[in-house]
């Protein structure tokens, strides 16, 4: 769990406090994927996730409270929301800034990354979740992409929920990590696929094809179902 949250004063006096935490992370992943090319649609730059997602990433928060959240800033013109998955059943909002805070107020990456101190960071960087604890430990994601990490947070969110298991340090996520990484060969889209089986599936853990040869298909009924109960 992060423990300081960076925010604008301009932000918070226009948008609320709550408003101005979440508009921070919207523009510091749409600053760094301007910087890296990634996710252009529209001539815009966006990101993304789900409300379940930034719920984990914000603790304080409930999905629901998020969901209200983006409505507001959505309304009072501060993003602008869209669609962009390769999957139609995937609700996975986009988001990305209005051209009125892209005009006035946007904080471009390398200007933020810069004006941040050690005990104040953004959230989180593209290719960690940032679990910081007293000795700042981190864990490492095995590929540099937000759908990785929304997919990764639906996998820990649905072992919670349905084998009521959390992983209990750093190593043993990032020992997870590590296996889905080999069982898939190092390749971010069957990683993901496995973990989709996986959830299907109903099992307590990932497993490659021939780990689990003898189990049923991929069911996208059912993972579906799943996806939209979050």
């Amino acid at each position: 769990m992060i423990d300081y949250f960076t925010f604008s004063t301009e932000d918070a006096n226009r948008y609320g406090v709550d408003g101005a935490i979440l508009l921070h992370h919207i523009r510091y992943w749409v600053s760094k994927n301007e910087a890296n090319d990634k996710n252009y649609h529209e001539d815009r730059y966006w990101t993304y996730n789900s409300s379940a997602a930034f719920s984990k990433l914000f603790p304080f928060w409930t999905a629901r409270k998020v969901g209200r959240l983006l409505i507001k800033l959505e309304e009072e013109g501060a993003i602008l929301s869209g669609n962009y998955n390769d999957k139609r059943y995937d609700r996975t909002k986009w988001f990305t800034l209005s051209d009125a805070i892209t005009d006035s107020g946007n904080i471009h990456l390398t200007n933020m990354v810069n004006a941040n101190t050690k005990s104040v960071q953004p959230i989180p960087d593209n290719n960690q979740i940032t679990t910081q604890i007293t000795t700042q430990k981190e864990v490492v994601l095995p590929f540099d992409s937000e759908k990785f990490m929304e997919f990764w947070l639906i996998w820990k969110q649905y072992k919670k929920e349905e084998h009521r298991f959390a992983y209990k340090s750093l190593v043993s996520e990032q020992a997870a990590l590590k296996n889905l990484a080999k069982i898939s060969n190092n390749n971010e889209a069957k990683s993901i696929e496995l973990i989709e089986h996986a959830i299907a599936q109903g099992w307590k853990g990932i497993y490659s094809t021939k780990e689990r040869k003898g189990d049923n298909k991929f069911d996208a009924d059912e993972y579906r179902t799943y996806i939209e109960s979050l």
